[in-house]
């Protein structure tokens, strides 16, 4: 046991701490310091394992009374953080040269008071573990992840609330000061701004009332503290925490599956376990909860990761113009909550299956101007052919980066940065596998025609290509190029199916892609850019057509018009599927 880790018991204990007498704390290489269990823990052992008097506590009415003082003229209510004042007192109270923290009502150094509380909690940044005081190399392991997106996002919020509150100070009582809001610029640059933020975050000597100070205070809150209304349950109080001595030093388990409780009785903090004995025997350790989160919250919080977390996620963020966002609302699909007017944040949860708001999303991202109401089978199989596109490039995205370890990267930390950006990956390819499920099961169930199975029983039509392009296979037409043009001609051929004297069987031509040729083809009217964009492909195929296989295309209307009214068609009813290049023509009479 360190001299700090022995200190910091001695000082609870005297001041009415109760820890049961089958416990003892440690410090163990796996998990740093621990809670060991020495005796066997009995049944009735469980409840009030350990009880921490209030005095012991570091509570919002202290950080109050602190800033009547200490923090005067200044209105912290203008800060996002409903805990800054408890961040600013605990800023000083660490780092503060004079070591005096007094309240003239009581005369109570609190800097005295909570010494070897405060002696124990790192010295610095990069000792807490957490990724923002990380190395350059390491934070930019992140990359491409949603830990890097957030560090960046938190990082920021808390500088400028920092900002606001240190504006209020009175420079002459605090000259530092002068110095430390000239590097608000430099920490503007985010956690990754370079050598200039790394030299201020981890190398310069820490004022209290500087950035660093601030963040360094944040991070200890939001790995260490509890919420307050467990005492206090009152408005005031409901967002707003409090340090709690000895029990923040109780680790979480590897599997986060331990169970606990804690309550509040005659005015201290009770902590009991909820483990099964089998978990409670001699050199076990005694854990707490730190509740169920993603990888993402205990990374950036606790600086760590699990390796088969439950309660893993990821975000897929999208950036879109408001208008689309708002069209997307009004056509009826559900938003996530957290999302802007301009981003929409969908959560991909580990254990969840594919959400059908987010299949909606994106069939809404696809639909045509004719598609009017709900949401189409075509609608939902492009949609999802985008969402898979997506999916893949963030895969892709989160293995260019390697894990590579060197002297600026720590082994601890590469390893659970290797831990997160794999839970990531997992994510992202479940999610990928969920898609191509999904769109097996939607052509499974609506049963959409073949293209594929439409050229082997048009013989004539298909061999047209074999003499023109030499293409024998249906893949022989992916690989030139040409499926889209054949999927084209093939819908002119339809809508010409009643001149063909040839074709004993015209059922072979769908009457659902006619009718809605016929449709287009009364209700469109072409302009030049129509023409300029398929004018191209027509010269490309006619007149070398009619005059090679007359049979085929020397019969009915094979305009330009056709050509463009058939894109038309070709747009509101197919889908190409992506895995293998097919094309499904879908009913639309069944496909809603």
């Amino acid at each position: 046991m360190t001299e700090k880790l022995q200190a910091l018991l001695e000082w609870a204990r005297s001041n009415g701490l109760y820890v049961n007498e089958k416990l003892t704390f440690k410090d163990t290489a796996e998990h740093g310091t621990s809670c060991i269990i020495a005796q066997p823990l009995e049944e009735q052992d469980k409840t009030g394992l350990i009880k921490v008097p209030k005095e012991l506590l570091i509570t919002p009415i202290l950080a109050d009374a602190f800033a009547s003082k200490y923090l005067k003229g200044v209105n912290t209510s203008t800060s996002k953080n409903a805990n800054s004042n408890l961040l600013f007192l605990l800023a000083k109270l660490k780092f503060d040269k004079t070591n005096r923290t007094v309240f003239q009502e009581s005369n109570v150094d609190l800097s005295e008071q909570f010494k070897p509380y405060l002696d124990y909690l790192p010295d610095t940044g990069k000792a807490l573990g957490n990724p923002y005081f990380w190395t350059m190399e390491e934070k930019e392991m992140l990359d491409g992840t949603d830990a890097y997106t957030f560090m960046k996002r938190d990082f920021l919020k808390d500088l400028e609330d920092w900002k606001k509150i240190v504006l209020q100070m009175d420079i002459a009582e605090h000259p530092q000061l002068k110095d430390e809001l000239l590097e608000y610029e430099a920490f503007k640059m985010g956690p990754v701004g370079g050598v200039a933020v790394d030299y201020l975050l981890n190398i310069k000597e820490v004022s209290w009332t500087s950035f660093t100070a601030y963040l360094w205070a944040s991070c200890v809150v939001s790995s260490r503290a509890f919420p307050y209304i467990l005492f206090d349950q009152s408005s005031q109080y409901k967002s707003q925490a409090f340090l709690l001595p000895i029990v923040d030093l109780l680790n979480s388990a590897d599997d986060n599956q331990s169970k606990c409780r804690w309550t509040i009785e005659d005015n201290q903090f009770v902590f009991s376990t909820l483990d099964d004995l089998s978990k409670l025997r001699k050199n076990c350790e005694l854990y707490n909860n730190y509740g169920d989160k993603s990888n993402l919250s205990f990374l950036l919080h606790y600086g760590f990761c699990l390796k088969n977390n439950d309660n893993e996620s990821t975000t897929l963020t999208l950036k879109l113009d408001p208008s689309v966002i708002e069209g997307a609302k009004n056509y009826g699909v559900i938003i996530p909550k957290d999302s802007t007017e301009e981003v929409i944040n969908f959560e991909l949860r580990k254990n969840s299956p594919l959400s059908k708001d987010l299949i909606n999303f994106f069939a809404y991202l696809v639909k045509l101007r004719s598609e009017k109401t709900g949401f189409t089978v075509r609608m939902k199989l492009e949609g999802s052919t985008q969402l898979r596109s997506i999916i893949k490039t963030k895969l892709k995205t989160l293995k260019k980066v390697d894990v590579v370890m060197s002297e600026n990267v720590s082994e601890v930390n590469a390893k659970n940065i290797k831990l997160y950006r794999k839970s990531q990956k997992d994510i992202f390819q479940k999610y990928l596998e969920q898609i191509e499920q999904f769109e097996k099961q939607l052509l499974t169930e609506f049963k959409p025609f073949s293209f594929k199975k439409a050229l082997q029983a048009d013989k004539a039509f298909f061999n047209s290509f074999l003499l023109v392009f030499g293409t024998r296979t249906y893949n022989d037409l992916i690989e030139k190029g040409i499926l889209d043009h054949a999927v084209l001609l093939w819908i002119m051929r339809i809508a010409n199916k009643n001149i063909y004297t040839d074709i004993p069987d015209t059922s072979i031509f769908p009457e659902f892609i006619y009718n809605e040729f016929e449709k287009v083809k009364n209700s469109t009217e072409i302009d030049s850019e129509d023409i300029a964009e398929y004018l191209p492909m027509y010269q490309s195929l006619f007149p070398a057509l009619c005059e090679k296989i007359p049979i085929v295309y020397n019969h009915g209307d094979w305009t330009l018009n056709n050509l463009i009214y058939a894109g038309t068609v070709a747009d509101r009813l197919t889908y190409k599927r992506e895995t293998n290049g097919e094309v499904f023509f879908i009913d639309p009479s069944r496909s809603n």
